[in-house]
């Protein structure tokens, strides 16, 4: 049965993949501008009509939309992510090695921000409606309500320009012009950025976690580990936290797979070279066949993570494989 389940959502994964892709490149088709004329502008329309025309001619612009479309698909499927307009390379390679950069900042706040919404979330839901609970909900509150990009902008501003704590921006001191690439200097410049998204990534799990802690302390199997003399300590974690993290399964796998929206404003922010910087200068510059690069990785990615956590669901909860 289990097999089936599996299957079957690797199908519908098929499925939604086309459709995605579908809509996201008839979307950045139809944004106004492109590159040519981005860079005209920037040239004073310098360029003679003939460049322009070989240009379009040179990339299929100037085929229909639909036309487009099919030879997208049939670069996809041979491996061929398109090439940079504005980066003058191939689009796979360029991607690749800026997600080694957002890996950097991702992978640490992601575990990190699981972790620490899981225990706190888990906690305050167990004390529902006490004091420790309705502070730390209020200070969550506060949180998730105020925008990344703000704390990033705040975090730079107290932690580097008042107390010069941490660096302003970027990956890495000028130092490296001379004495090549840091590791230490990388990590001391990613300190801050990993702070403000470890900050964001442990307040929605916090929320999920608390809510999901609050619908299961109820349940008959807290009430009998009760009645057996459990000590409240061991009917948390060991029997509530593991069936009220279920939910969290989807979620951590969705955090891992969001390497672009996740990061996209924080990394803008301080000018961390990752695919977050990437997308905004890319939808600057009207890079399409970028732009479409780094929306399909994600779509890959965000599917992927579903796929993960259909299997790991049983593994949590057997009676998940069960109904299936």
């Amino acid at each position: 049965m289990q097999c089936n389940h599996i299957t079957r959502r690797f199908v519908n994964s098929i499925f939604a993949f086309i459709i995605s892709i579908t809509i996201t490149f008839f979307i950045l088709h139809m944004m106004p501008g492109d590159y040519i004329t981005n860079y005209l502008l920037s040239l004073g329309n310098a360029l003679p009509q003939e460049t322009i025309d070989q240009f379009y001619y040179e990339f299929g612009l100037n085929l229909p939309l639909i036309d487009q479309y099919f030879i997208y698909v049939k670069n996809i499927l041979s491996g061929q992510w398109g090439y940079s307009y504005q980066y003058s390379v191939q689009v796979l390679p360029l991607l690749f090695d800026k997600l080694f950069w957002t890996l950097i900042l991702l992978l640490p706040a992601t575990i990190i921000g699981i972790f620490l919404g899981a225990i706190l979330g888990a906690y305050s839901g167990w004390k529902a409606r006490s004091k420790f609970d309705l502070t730390l909900f209020n200070i969550m509150v506060i949180i998730r309500a105020i925008p990344s990009y703000w704390w990033a902008i705040m975090a730079i501003l107290f932690f580097s320009y008042m107390m010069g704590i941490f660096p302003i921006g970027g990956y890495s001191s000028v130092l490296i012009l001379y004495s090549g690439i840091d590791y230490a200097d990388i990590l001391y410049h990613a300190i801050l950025p990993i702070s403000v998204l470890t900050l964001t990534i442990t307040a929605g799990n916090y929320y999920l976690m608390r809510n999901s802690m609050l619908s299961v302390i109820g349940e008959d199997y807290i009430i009998t580990a009760r009645t057996k003399g459990l000590d409240e300590r061991s009917i948390l974690w060991k029997h509530a936290f593991k069936n009220a993290s279920l939910p969290l399964v989807t979620m951590a796998t969705l955090e891992f797979a969001s390497i672009v929206s996740g990061s996209i404003f924080v990394e803008t922010v301080f000018s961390w070279p990752g695919l977050g910087l990437l997308t905004t200068e890319a939808l600057r510059a009207r890079d399409l066949p970028l732009l479409e690069g780094i929306f399909l990785l994600d779509t890959i990615l965000v599917i992927l993570a579903n796929l993960i956590a259909d299997i790991l669901y049983p593994l949590i909860d057997p009676r998940v494989g069960a109904s299936n």
